[in-house]
């Protein structure tokens, strides 16, 4: 898990090829409990998550996740760094993916003095989302990882 230090700052580009772009104005930095400071440079380019377009699927996970997919894309695009020197390989960019994700949508319960049922069930539904997106790209994300 993490935190993200940063808020996210994208200007979209034109379609290329059919495909939505965006190019980071500001650095996008995160802190990795895994991996240490992530720092995405300014001017990076990014599609977010691509989250295949299948009716349910895309219902359920798509439009979630701009800033962890820049994240992802970051880390997946040479020479697979973390942008302070730490090289990582798939499997690892792949982690701090499902960790951002969880991290990104989960409550705090630590902030609340009453914990509800409903904070609890958030956390279980990030817990959920956060591997659905690990186990999307362990299967999918070998096209992506570029040599």
């Amino acid at each position: 898990m993490g935190r993200f230090l940063t808020d996210l700052d994208v200007k979209r580009l034109p379609d290329k090829n059919g495909r939505k772009q965006w190019k980071l104005i500001s650095p996008l930095i995160y802190e990795s409990s895994t991996v240490g400071l992530i720092v995405v440079p300014t001017g990076f380019v990014t599609d977010f998550s691509s989250v295949p377009r299948l009716p349910f699927i895309y219902w359920i996970f798509g439009g979630h996740g701009d800033q962890e997919g820049v994240l992802h894309d970051f880390l997946y695009s040479k020479p697979h760094t973390t942008g302070n020197g730490m090289i990582v390989d798939r499997p690892l960019a792949d982690k701090v993916l499902r960790g951002a994700r969880y991290n990104c949508e989960r409550v705090s319960l630590a902030e609340y003095e009453n914990v509800t049922l409903g904070n609890l069930l958030n956390n279980l539904w990030a817990y959920f989302g956060a591997w659905c997106f690990w186990m999307a790209v362990r299967i999918g994300g070998w096209r992506y990882w570029e040599e």
